[in-house]
């Protein structure tokens, strides 16, 4: 009985105690949740004070802005409006520079279910629409009107109209309301915590795909091939779903690596003919490995757009022009005989320097070679692709193959020394048709261990298997070039 009483009053008075506590608690925690209150903002464009926009090579871009926004205190759902419809949101970065400890973000959500004819009817599935037709009766438009049930929107509308069902009902539907969780445009959702009301500049910065650049080049050399001036044009492109006004812009040149899932290219760039403008002018620096070309000025970037700006120029650049015949590979293999026609290919090359009138880092990118004929129009005569290219650095342009001169490329003889050792000897004849004197360049491939025995002109070993001939050929006449090779095998 003793410890039954006991055991009534310890649970009793527990039951007391725990009551008194429980509605202290219930006091605090409702005075938290009021004082802790969820504030909800959206802020756009119209709130930007700042933006930054860096394009790569590689079909992305980093956008970085300065945004004026007035924050309560206390819990705040923040709806960040206009931002790209191809970001990355796992590169999103945050910060107040009003106050950066007194502001944080405890979590962030990217909506991207965008307002739109399927969207719409896909949230009413389950719930009632209504359509509506027009008929013609005695020259008047008659409308009638009937509502439904939206079944489904995969593959086709199935309505039920009462105990019908219809697949792709005529007429236009109305529906009610918009639901809430259906936006007109893509935005960042974050949950912040601010320690103190006041308007705060917010920085944000985001990767998006959907944004390129590429380098073209269009020289003019002249009359006697010995100068030429080159202008370098910039393309970007603007496919992120966002509008970017008056930017600051960068282009970064080089391969930047990416780690990143598969992601699908929304459309396709129209191509665009050079356009006639102002050269703006773009400061380049070495940044990293890579180089960073910055735009003197500020622009917009107009999503689906495709803009163009001149990146660099120089002219009266010395160039040289040359002629290369190559052979195939397999040239010195044993037991090839006869005479072959060779290609002679047209190069240009130039030095990338400031000596030459250059000497700044060169994007790759498509070069386009123009020549002024005798009437003066400019006429292309080739053209080609160059890589990244830094300064003093030679470039060389193939820009076709020559139409009057002739190369022919014969195995004059054979003779096996011993069972690991031969000895191969070559005739390459050049023809000249043209009214004056050329020079040309014949590049032979060798394999093995190989000497050259004998030789008509000398040669220039430039690496383990490839020797190079210098051939002034003059104006109507032909060269001879022989040679002969002993290899090891």
């Amino acid at each position: 009985m003793k410890r039954a009483s006991l055991f009534f009053i310890i649970i009793a008075g527990g039951a007391l105690l725990g009551g008194q506590v429980g509605a202290q608690v219930n006091a605090q925690v409702n005075a938290q949740s009021a004082q802790e209150e969820l504030n909800t903002l959206a802020v756009g464009n119209e709130a930007q004070l700042d933006l930054h926009v860096t394009v790569y090579n590689n079909n992305y871009g980093l956008v970085r802005e300065i945004r004026s926004i007035t924050l309560p205190q206390g819990l705040i759902e923040l709806e960040f409006q206009d931002v790209a419809e191809q970001i990355d949101p796992t590169s999103v970065a945050f910060k107040s520079l009003t106050s950066p400890e007194g502001v944080g973000i405890l979590e962030q959500n990217y909506r991207y279910d965008l307002l739109s004819p399927q969207t719409l009817l896909e949230k009413f599935v389950g719930r009632t629409v209504r359509y509506t037709t027009v008929r013609m009766e005695n020259n008047t438009q008659i409308e009638s009107s009937r509502e439904g049930i939206l079944l489904s929107t995969n593959n086709g509308i199935i309505v039920r109209f009462g105990d019908e069902i219809v697949i792709n009902p005529p007429g236009s539907v109305s529906l009610g309301e918009v639901p809430e969780d259906l936006l007109s445009r893509p935005t960042l959702l974050w949950l912040l915590q601010s320690d103190e009301a006041g308007e705060h500049r917010i920085e944000t910065s985001y990767l998006t795909n959907g944004m390129s650049w590429k380098a073209d080049y269009v020289t003019v050399i002249n009359s006697d091939d010995t100068e030429l001036d080159l202008t370098g044009w910039v393309t970007l492109n603007n496919r992120s779903g966002a509008t970017y006004r008056n930017a600051a812009l960068k282009l970064v040149a080089g391969d930047v690596q990416r780690v990143r899932d598969q992601i699908p290219r929304r459309g396709r760039a129209p191509t665009l003919t050079m356009a006639e403008a102002r050269a703006p002018q773009f400061a380049e620096q070495s940044f990293f490995e890579y180089h960073l070309y910055t735009l003197q000025r500020r622009t917009t970037l107009a999503n689906n757009e495709t803009k163009q700006m001149t990146l660099l120029e120089g002219s009266g650049i010395p160039v040289k022009k040359t002629y290369v015949i190559d052979s195939p590979p397999w040239a010195l293999q044993a037991g090839i005989k006869g005479a072959e026609k060779r290609s002679v290919s047209v190069m240009i090359e130039f030095e990338n320097t400031e000596d030459a009138g250059l000497g700044i880092a060169l994007p790759g990118g498509r070069v386009r070679v123009y020549k002024a004929d005798a009437d003066g129009s400019l006429q292309l005569v080739g053209e080609d692709r160059i890589g990244h290219t830094p300064r003093d650095e030679k470039v060389r342009l193939k820009l076709g193959e020559a139409f009057d001169i002739v190369a022919e490329r014969a195995q004059t003889d054979f003779r096996r020394v011993s069972s690991r050792v031969s000895d191969l000897s070559y005739r390459v004849t050049l023809r000249n048709h043209k009214d004056e004197s050329i020079t040309a360049i014949v590049i032979e491939h060798i394999y093995g261990d190989w000497t050259i025995t004998r030789q008509s002109h000398p040669h220039y070993k430039r690496d383990s298997r490839t020797l190079e001939f210098t051939i002034p050929v003059p104006a109507r006449g032909e060269t001879v070039l022989t040679y002969t090779g002993r290899v090891r095998y």
